[in-house]
């Protein structure tokens, strides 16, 4: 990027940008949720400062949050500290991040997808071409505010899943002589339907994001009246994975 590389802490720096980027924690509480204060604090800070400019910025929110958080809580706090309107004086897309920890440059660079979900408007296209831009080999899915949400926590499921299922697997061969669960991972790994990644028998998921992320869609789920079984089994057989290793 040569020179064209600018950190700064100073919010008011984002008066010059044309895309705006929110990537901040929504770390999980006691009950399961995730703490949307971070977030909204940010969020409040830029609806102030994009308040005093006649610029017109595509504001996207990388950041994990629920379904409907976008609708309900996002937009009603950059509309108010703002005193514009999304989709007219500024744009407004979810933008979920699908990043390894270890590989997070190489991810940035070459995502396997670009997730862009709000309202199909100019700020829409402008940002759908500047992806395409950046990575013309990137599929790019175009969805709705919830929708894209709701991929993130999906995505991040699903990854929990497979490693909760090759663990059980590793459970029941461990109990049948000369059974070798890694020659089986490899095998399954080879049908193009599964996919070898996160096919690793271990102590279960960890990191700082399929623990929460699976937490807050059984604690979603749970309170809009969908009992989360598959969920809750994933997440208890991770858990007795733990206690089993630890005895």
């Amino acid at each position: 990027m040569k020179k064209n590389l600018l950190i700064t802490d100073k919010l008011s720096s984002i008066n010059n940008c044309d895309f705006i980027f929110i990537s901040v924690g929504t770390p999980q509480k006691k009950n399961g949720e995730i703490d949307l204060s971070f977030i909204k604090t940010v969020v409040r800070s830029v609806g102030k400062i994009i308040s005093k400019n006649k610029k017109k910025p595509i504001i996207l929110i990388k950041s994990t949050v629920t379904p409907g958080t976008m609708k309900d809580v996002i937009l009603p706090i950059l509309e108010k500290n703002s005193k514009k309107k999304a989709g007219k004086d500024f744009g407004l897309i979810s933008n979920p991040e699908f990043l390894q920890e270890s590989k997070a440059i190489q991810d940035t660079i070459k995502p396997h997808v670009v997730v862009l979900g709000g309202y199909k408007t100019k700020f829409m296209k402008k940002t759908e071409k500047f992806f395409s831009r950046f990575n013309p080999n990137i599929p790019i899915i175009i969805t709705n505010h919830q929708t894209a949400e709701m991929i993130k926590y999906a995505n991040n499921s699903f990854l929990a899943t497979k490693i909760s299922f090759i663990n059980q697997i590793a459970n029941i061969c461990q109990a049948i002589p000369d059974t070798n669960i890694d020659d089986i991972a490899a095998a399954i790994g080879l049908d193009p339907r599964i996919g070898n990644l996160f096919l690793n028998a271990g102590p279960g998921y960890g990191g700082s994001c399929l623990p929460k992320d699976m937490n807050a869609i059984i604690n979603l789920s749970s309170k809009i009246g969908v009992k989360p079984t598959l969920l809750n089994a994933v997440e208890k057989q991770t858990n007795y994975k733990l206690v089993i290793l630890w005895r």
